[in-house]
């Protein structure tokens, strides 16, 4: 089984195929104007994001009928051209800037010319893993994120409630799930820590209402510049985790 970013080997069953993908570089999407797409016709009529900056080894076969090549992708003004190396120390290669599955072909006719065969693009490059797909994207988010530590007082504010916010929205979708409508299961209270710091947020309309006075005047407090003892104080009085 895949342990995908613990290990950096992928395998998949494409089309009763099986494939063993080792991740070079794992690639990034470019911004959205530029970001490229496999065509619908290649893969069940799904098209996939085709990443910038992406180097993977894939082998699949067996004996004779072994394969084991090298797939990247780089985008050259905004085009993404899909190279495909093989043989001897990956020295021989083909590329196309139409499509993978063109790249993953013209490969095929070199090994075996005149073949009927036809191979995917999609599969041969990976463009199809949900794995990879996740992690680029958690990657994306982390690098638009400040670390907590890196926040004004006011954003941190800010980010500990639209997280309490969300959390409370991931409740209701799954006790949805779990409970009967009947049972009216709520969300009254949680507590969390981030970067040695406590928080605690309460729910429900009454509670959410005080909530948020209790946020407006923590702002208010910590926005004030350097916290003195009587800051500390007026904080401590709205916030009883702080020691």
């Amino acid at each position: 089984m895949s342990t995908y970013p613990a290990s950096n080997i992928i395998v998949l069953n494409q089309n009763g195929t099986q494939y063993t993908y080792t991740i070079i570089k794992e690639g990034y999407y470019p911004q959205n104007d530029i970001l490229c797409y496999t065509s619908a016709r290649s893969c069940n009529n799904t098209q996939f994001k085709i990443p910038d900056d992406y180097l993977i080894q894939t082998s699949w076969g067996r004996g004779s009928s072994k394969h084991i090549i090298q797939c990247g992708i780089i985008y050259i003004e905004k085009i993404p051209v899909f190279k495909i190396s093989f043989g001897e120390n990956f020295q021989a290669s083909v590329e196309s800037i139409h499509s993978a599955t063109k790249a993953a072909n013209a490969y095929l006719q070199i090994k075996k010319p005149n073949t009927q065969a036809r191979l995917s693009g999609v599969h041969v490059f990976c463009l199809n893993s949900q794995k990879l797909e996740r992690e680029r994207k958690r990657k994306r988010r982390s690098h638009m994120l400040k670390p907590f530590n890196k926040l004004s007082n006011s954003m941190k504010t800010k980010r500990v409630y639209m997280f309490n916010e969300q959390l409370a929205v991931n409740f209701t979708n799954t006790a949805a799930k779990y409970f009967h409508s009947d049972d009216c299961p709520t969300l009254q209270k949680i507590c969390f820590t981030v970067q040695d710091k406590n928080f605690q947020a309460s729910f429900g309309n009454q509670n959410k209402e005080k909530e948020n006075q209790r946020n407006e005047a923590f702002t208010k407090v910590i926005d004030q510049g350097p916290i003195a003892r009587d800051s500390y104080r007026n904080l401590a009085a709205l916030q009883p985790e702080l020691p």
